[in-house]
């Protein structure tokens, strides 16, 4: 079995590749860490703390004039959308209860000048459980979906209006976005935790220890063999279904794709496959020039530094939504319900592409650190590089 596909977007950028890549560090552009990244930082537990108290007063007004928070789809079987079941009324009470922990505890790292070992590891382990919880249980597939459809959808609102979809379940997705949000927030509270804690620059995390695989140094040797490795999960999806719109069956049975053939289905995924691709070449350049100089032919940037935010937020954010994305293919196929479309040892191209999505988030989440490592600069709090 298998499910319809899905699309694989990466870091947006207009460029083509255009060079090898680097042969050493010194053909790497490196950015100062900006003003703004300087001032957050330090302030990422407040805004957390801040975030996660609204929330909780949020949830808990919804939960308690007896209304659900919109956690799922209600029309999807419980083996598919555990939130649907026994799960998900323990989550109504669970999410809002949590968020108010967490709130207090990041307020807690917020005010301490130095955290102790039980202040920071209990950040950290909350950090952890919150996304686990929210990336394999509480989101989908919607958010990958909608991203994948973005430039369709830009069009349809210029041109058609009325055809946007209307039952798309917004409530759901602007949820997902926040707990998404907590996600991040709570990446960088637990990472501020540990710098106070040990005494690192609160900016850049630098010290005068050996700081081990988190150098640019060290990230010139390993980011190289995760990029690849992130970059051929979403060629395989790209390949697979290329060669089926092409009429060849590669990974499937050919009385299959004769079947997609005849209603339609096999030009289904051609634009989220093109998304795909993009997403292989965007992540590739994470090793090359032109990820980190534009290229010279492009009018008034061409030759300037590509901007490290306009990377790695966009790469950071893909590898968020694809873990969820990922999850719930797993939920569909151990379900067992029949969904018409096969998977096994000869189909094995429906569904093995989007299980390996959940290994495709940490490894683009790696290569963008990698990225972010080598091309990071100067810290201009502490003056320490490298």
């Amino acid at each position: 079995m298998t499910t319809p596909p899905a699309p694989s977007p990466a870091p947006d950028s207009s460029a083509t590749p255009d060079s090898g890549p680097l042969p050493g560090p010194d053909r790497v552009p490196t950015r100062a860490v900006d003003s703004k990244s300087r001032r957050f930082l330090p302030a990422a537990p407040l805004a957390t703390a801040i975030t996660a108290l609204f929330y909780a007063a949020a949830a808990a007004a919804v939960v308690l004039s007896g209304n659900r928070l919109p956690l799922a789809d209600r029309a999807v079987p419980v083996e598919m959308a555990p939130l649907n079941g026994p799960l998900g009324d323990l989550m109504m009470y669970l999410l809002p209860a949590g968020a108010a922990a967490g709130g207090l505890l990041a307020l807690a790292i917020h005010l301490s000048r130095r955290p102790g070992p039980l202040l920071t590891g209990a950040a950290v382990a909350f950090a952890a459980l919150y996304a686990g919880t929210v990336l394999l249980v509480a989101v989908d597939t919607r958010l990958l979906t909608m991203l994948g459809y973005i430039p369709f959808l830009l069009v349809l609102a210029a041109t058609d209006p009325a055809a946007l979809p209307a039952d798309y379940g917004w409530p759901i997705l602007g949820h997902q976005l926040v707990l998404l949000a907590g996600v991040g927030l709570w990446a960088l509270t637990a990472a501020t935790a540990v710098r106070k804690a040990t005494g690192t620059c609160s900016h850049c995390g630098r010290s005068d220890r050996n700081r081990g695989w988190f150098t640019a140094a060290a990230a010139r040797r390993w980011g190289p063999p995760v990029t690849i490795a992130a970059a051929a999960i979403p060629a395989l999806y790209a390949l697979t279904r290329f060669a089926w719109a092409a009429g060849i069956p590669l990974g499937i049975s050919p009385d299959f794709l004769a079947m997609m053939q005849g209603n339609g289905m096999v030009h289904a995924g051609l634009g989220l496959a093109s998304m795909a691709a993009l997403g292989t070449i965007l992540t590739l350049g994470l090793l090359q020039r032109w990820g980190s100089t534009f290229p010279r032919w492009i009018p008034g940037l061409g030759g300037r530094s590509v901007p490290i935010l306009l990377a790695v937020m966009p790469a950071s954010l893909v590898s968020v939504v694809v873990v969820p994305a990922g999850a719930t293919y797993v939920r569909i196929f151990a379900s067992g319900i029949p969904t018409g479309i096969p998977f096994d040892a000869v189909n094995w191209a429906t569904g093995t592409p989007t299980l390996l999505w959940i290994a495709w988030g940490p490894l683009l989440a790696a290569a963008t650190l990698a990225y972010y490592l080598k091309r990071r600069g100067t810290c201009s709090t502490c003056g320490r590089d490298g």
